[in-house]
C-alpha cells in the first residue's frame, strides 16, 4: 500500500493541503476535513507547524472563494441559475443561503463554512449581492480560520485515539493515504447520489 514517510509529510503536508482545500472550494467532490485532522494529529506529532498548515488551508480556500465571488460578479443571477440548475441539493442550498443572508446579513459567510452544502454554494451567490467586497472576505476569512482550526485542533486532541487507528491500518497493510483515498471516493458517491436522486424520484413520480 501507498506509505509516506514522516521526511515527505513535512515536506509535503502543507501543499497538499493547500491543494486539498483549493479543489474542494472549486467544486470537485473531495472531502478537505478527514485531511486537515490527519495534519493536526502530525502538528500533534511535532511533524508539521500548526501555523504553516493552517496558512495553508486559509490560502487555499480564499483563492477558491475569491474565484467563485469573482464569477458571481462578473455573470451575475446566470451563474447562480446555472449552478442551481446543476443539482437539486445546489438549489436547496442557494435558496436556503438567500434567506440566511436576508435574515443575518454578512456573518453567514463565516458560518455557511461550518454548514454541509453552504460553504461552496455561498461565494458565487454573495458575487451577485450588493454586499461589499470587504465585508465578503473579512467574515470569508473568519470563518476558514475557524473551520480550518476546529478541523486542526479536532485531529490534534484526538492524537492518541487516531494513532491507534493507523496502527491497525498498518497491521491490515494499509496506510492513512488508503484510507483518505476511501473517504474521498464515498465522499463523491454520495455527492453523485445527492444529484441523481431527485431526478430519479420526478421520473418515478411520471411512470
Amino acid at each position: 500500500m501507498i506509505h509516506i514517510p514522516p521526511s515527505a509529510i513535512v515536506q509535503w503536508g502543507g501543499a497538499a493541503v493547500f491543494a486539498n482545500v483549493l479543489l474542494t472550494r472549486l467544486g470537485v467532490p473531495l472531502p478537505s476535513a478527514p485531511l486537515l485532522v490527519f495534519a493536526g494529529t502530525a502538528v500533534a506529532s511535532g511533524h508539521l507547524s500548526f501555523a504553516h498548515v493552517l496558512f495553508a488551508a486559509v490560502c487555499g480556500a480564499l483563492l477558491g472563494d475569491s474565484v467563485w465571488f469573482s464569477a458571481g460578479r462578473v455573470y451575475g443571477r446566470r451563474l447562480v441559475a446555472a449552478l442551481s440548475r446543476r443539482s437539486y441539493a445546489v438549489d436547496t442550498g442557494m435558496r436556503t443561503t438567500g434567506e440566511l443572508f436576508e435574515r443575518h446579513g454578512a456573518p453567514i459567510v463565516a458560518l455557511s463554512k461550518f454548514v454541509p452544502g453552504l460553504g461552496l454554494v455561498t461565494p458565487p451567490l454573495m458575487g451577485t449581492t450588493q454586499i461589499a467586497v470587504l465585508a465578503f472576505f473579512f467574515w470569508d476569512t473568519a470563518g476558514i480560520v475557524a473551520w480550518a482550526t476546529f478541523w486542526l485542533l479536532g485531529g490534534a486532541l484526538f492524537e492518541r485515539q487516531l494513532h491507534f487507528v493507523l496502527l491497525e491500518l498498518q497491521a491490515h497493510g494499509a496506510t492513512v493515504v488508503d484510507l483518505l483515498v476511501v473517504v474521498a471516493l464515498l465522499y463523491c458517491a454520495y455527492r453523485l447520489m445527492r444529484r441523481r436522486q431527485p431526478r430519479g424520484r420526478v421520473r418515478d413520480e411520471g411512470r
